[in-house]
């Protein structure tokens, strides 16, 4: 019995030291956010460990349901950056701007506090004003993307008009339109094929990818997502696929106006049909069903995001090489 005891008691005391001990100190090779670093650890890996290209994203803060918190684009954008990075090699993040265009809630001049946005113009100035600070830093290859829909063509604009000006002095920007644009048709044809809700604001893939992102229950995303009342999207999985199609038809006849994001509103709208049957519209920043939603379902999104983003990145570095070299 004595021994016994005695045993039990050096178990617990093991197990008492390694549950004391410090965490492992992070790793400063691990380390690819620009607001984690000193300066002087960002000149080293810039000009020592030669991480030229830095990756400017933007989130964004608008209302996403009762249940989603304001933060998710910043969120979302930050984590999809974090993983681009690290998968690219060679790339470090810089600190994500947490405010775009026309916000969700404010944009419908709704009574549901919590959004912030700026001018179309403003947000443009921003970007520029981003882009050329990556420049005096040091970086040569600034991408540019953003994971909210309103502002996307600003952030086109503003990287096609620095790229121009920043050619001369060996610095290239590019506007990363697969991060978003890409990425939400693949995401709804996911949903799609697995037979999920499809679109929506709030609704599937933001409430997944936060389930998967959230440090503990709850932090994220608030348990009522389960029974959450929503506005429905107004369309069949049918009549979405036939409307994905006739879309992608258009984008392949060279119709401008199909694509995807490419002006100045928010995603709050994304999947919401014409259908006059559709029920009343549940005013509360939702627009489809985000019930199903699991952490396991948002990893498969946030994955399809960073693959999205970091295949064009790769396409877009070799077509500048091979122009350079012809």
């Amino acid at each position: 019995m004595k021994k016994t005891a005695v045993l039990f008691a050096i178990v617990a005391a093991m197990s008492g030291a390694a549950f004391m001990q410090p965490p492992k100190p992070v790793s400063l090779g691990d380390v690819v956010e620009l607001e984690l670093l000193t300066h002087t650890e960002v000149y080293d890996k810039i000009h020592n460990a030669g991480m030229t290209s830095v990756l400017l994203v933007t989130g964004g803060t608008e209302e996403r349901g009762p249940h989603d918190v304001l933060g998710g684009h910043t969120i979302m954008a930050r984590h999809h950056a974090v993983e681009i990075a690290k998968k690219l090699g060679k790339t470090l993040v810089a600190p994500v701007l947490p405010i775009a265009v026309a916000a969700t809630g404010l944009r419908e001049n709704t009574t549901q506090p919590g959004g912030v946005q700026m001018s179309a113009d403003l947000f443009r100035a921003v970007q520029i004003a981003e882009i050329e600070s990556m420049a005096m830093n040091g970086f040569k290859d600034i991408f540019v993307m953003g994971d909210h829909g309103g502002g996307q063509q600003q952030l086109r604009e503003a990287a096609e008009e620095e790229d121009r000006k920043l050619a001369p002095s060996g610095v290239h920007v590019y506007y990363i339109g697969d991060f978003y644009n890409k990425t939400h048709d693949d995401v709804d044809m996911y949903l799609y094929e697995h037979k999920l809700p499809i679109g929506g604001h709030g609704a599937m893939m933001e409430t997944s990818e936060m389930l998967y992102m959230e440090p503990a229950p709850g932090v994220y995303v608030r348990s009522t997502y389960k029974a959450v009342p929503f506005d429905p999207t107004g369309q069949t999985p049918e009549q979405w696929k036939a409307a994905r199609d006739a879309r992608l038809a258009r984008q392949a006849a060279g119709d401008a106006g199909g694509q995807r994001g490419q002006g100045g509103q928010g995603g709050g709208q994304r999947g919401r049909g014409t259908d006059p049957n559709a029920p009343p519209r549940v005013n509360n920043g939702l627009t489809g069903d985000p019930h199903p939603s699991t952490k396991e379902i948002g990893k498969a999104l946030a994955d399809i995001t960073v693959n999205n983003a970091v295949a064009e990145i790769k396409k877009v570095m070799a077509d500048r090489r091979g122009t350079t070299q012809g």
